[in-house]
């Protein structure tokens, strides 16, 4: 049985891919009792707590089943390519809920730090970032970039290299949540004013509206997110 190191960035996706896997190449059918947690999560090469927040989402679409004392056993197979893409798709959705949560919390305090600290020459590359906002649905093919280099520019705007590093960590998600909302019908020129009021909070120096402006636009991310 083989099983490679998982990517980080991509884990439950991952997870999903290599049972499947093991399941084509007839080392598990239904009914059968996946390895513990410990070897796993050391096979995989991650942490027992990522392992099972990947099991926790395959229980809840019936993928593996948890048996009091018994262990964990796969349920059923991927039988159509559609439960496949249904169930990556519900846990790419959980994944960006859980960081649009962790956002609310250190995002908010970088926009605050960013109204005290942010440079005049700050203030412009966060305003050039928002005007490639404002100019994307007819100028660009690429709909999501603008939206990282806005976020990317209030980071680097409170000149403190950790919280830099947090944004720039977390870029991929940024990313899917853009592409998950994009489509929606308005909803571009609404985030475009969401950025606005954003960018007008840290320009006016004013670390609690600049606090509030973030809120009210992960709140609409998180409602437009559970929407899809």
């Amino acid at each position: 049985m083989t099983i490679k190191k998982i990517k980080y960035h991509r884990v439950y996706e991952d997870v999903i891919e290599q049972i499947e896997k093991l399941i084509l190449e007839g080392n598990l059918a239904p009914g059968d009792v996946l390895p513990t947690e410990r070897e796993l999560a050391q096979a995989f090469g991650i942490s027992r707590g990522t392992l099972r927040e990947a099991f926790r989402i395959l229980e809840r679409e019936g993928l593996i089943e948890t048996r009091p004392g018994g262990g964990r056993f796969l349920n059923k197979n991927l039988s159509k390519a559609e439960d496949k893409t249904r169930i990556l798709d519900n846990i790419e959705r959980a994944t960006i809920i859980e960081l649009l949560e962790a956002r609310e919390i250190f995002e908010t305090g970088i926009v605050e730090l960013a109204a005290q600290r942010a440079s005049d020459q700050d203030i412009l590359e966060i305003e050039s970032a928002l005007e490639k906002w404002g100019t994307i649905d007819s100028e660009s093919d690429d709909p999501v970039s603008p939206d990282q280099a806005f976020h990317l520019s209030i980071a680097k705007a409170t000149h403190n290299v950790v919280l830099v590093n947090l944004i720039d960590l977390n870029m991929d998600l940024l990313k899917r949540t853009a592409t998950k909302t994009v489509e929606i019908p308005g909803r571009r020129s609404e985030v475009y004013k969401e950025h606005f009021n954003i960018f007008q909070a840290i320009k006016e120096r004013d670390p609690l509206k600049a606090k509030e402006t973030l809120l009210y636009h992960l709140k609409q991310v998180k409602q437009n997110i559970q929407l899809k």
